[in-house]
């Protein structure tokens, strides 16, 4: 119904999706570690100790293993059937809701030279007047503790609730990986649980980048699935955080996704030109985020790559391309400026 018939996923995620957040979202949220994580390692050791007492069984010729066998079989079907509804109930209809840039009216296009070039210049702009006020130190950047962290996302994020109501109301605790080197190893900054509506993040990750992540999973947890609509959502929350630093994450993350397109449509001369304008403290700092994916084990992050690639395109997303959407909704979000007759001066 989500996929065919128009409208439906909107008036779902509007009515009836909010539910679960505020239930099994406010239930989990009183718990400080990870219910999500908890789960998967109790199903992990639950399901070694059944296979063994399968293969036990089958090794004795006990008389009880086809009865094992069969209750083993059903359970684990009924099992994988209510995690399915659970799933689609709590995350795959809202695939089709409207997107943020629709939600918003932005006027949202695809991105040409020129327009990728104007972006990374505003934005380069906007990093230049942040780190040059008088009162900016980098320090700051590390120097936070995940509690501050993790408050300052859910307040950020329920002031972009105040001209938007579609974020409004209750936001769960974000709460820490604790295996968070796994995250790591696989290239991931965060995950959202749509079983335990639980907004997951990497602990382990570069910290000035977590403010961004979290804001980001919690913009999934308002049902807001796509990529592209939780990305441009978690910008817009740290750019207008009063925190330095989540105006930093934001504006960081930002620029990472703006470079890359301009990479691939500029020429060496054009990136360079606009990339020369960030601050060196900040250059450093995108080329120490890309010297760490790089390092990433290769075989790991590209079995990522390829399982996320199926899990958006079962659910009808452009695959990993839906990542590079989000600048469209900058560009969009930044129309006015870019019509700006002393940016196509700068640009000519």
């Amino acid at each position: 119904m989500s996929r065919k018939a128009e409208g439906f996923a909107q008036w779902y995620a509007a009515t009836i999706y909010p539910v679960f957040p505020n239930t099994v979202g406010r239930m989990f949220s009183a718990w400080n570690v990870s219910i999500f994580e908890a789960g998967i390692l109790a199903g992990f050791l639950l399901l070694i100790l059944l296979l063994t007492g399968g293969i036990v069984l089958t090794l004795i010729r006990s008389p009880l293993r086809r009865i094992y066998h069969s209750r083993l079989t059903r359970g684990f079907l009924c099992l994988l059937a209510g995690l399915t509804l659970i799933y689609t109930l709590t995350c795959a209809i809202n695939y089709q809701r409207d997107g943020i840039g629709a939600v918003l009216n932005l006027p949202v296009q695809t991105a040409s030279k020129d327009s990728l070039k104007k972006l990374n210049y505003i934005l380069a702009e906007e990093m230049v007047r942040l780190t040059g006020d008088p009162d900016w130190d980098y320090r700051i950047l590390s120097s936070w503790n995940p509690a501050d962290i993790e408050a300052e996302a859910v307040s950020a994020m329920k002031k972009l609730g105040k001209t938007e109501p579609s974020l409004s109301g209750y936001y769960p605790k974000p709460k820490p990986v604790h295996h968070s080197e796994v995250l790591s190893a696989f290239g991931i900054e965060g995950i959202f649980s749509p079983f335990t509506m639980e907004a997951n993040y990497n602990k382990a990750m570069t910290s000035f980048l977590i403010p961004f992540t979290i804001s980001h999973e919690l913009a999934h947890l308002k049902g807001y699935m796509k990529e592209e609509d939780a990305g441009f959502i978690a910008y817009l929350a740290c750019r207008e955080s009063s925190s330095k630093v989540f105006q930093y994450s934001g504006l960081f993350h930002a620029l990472i996704y703006s470079l890359n397109a301009l990479k691939a449509e500029a020429t060496a001369e054009e990136f360079n030109e606009i990339y020369g304008k960030l601050p060196e403290p900040v250059r450093l700092q995108l080329r120490y985020i890309k010297e760490q994916s790089t390092i990433q084990t290769a075989k790991w992050k590209a079995a990522t790559h390829q399982v996320n690639n199926l899990y958006l395109a079962a659910n009808a997303q452009p695959g990993m391309k839906s990542y590079g959407l989000m600048v469209d909704l900058l560009i969009a979000e930044y129309a006015d400026r870019m019509e700006a007759e002393n940016m196509n001066i700068l640009l000519e």
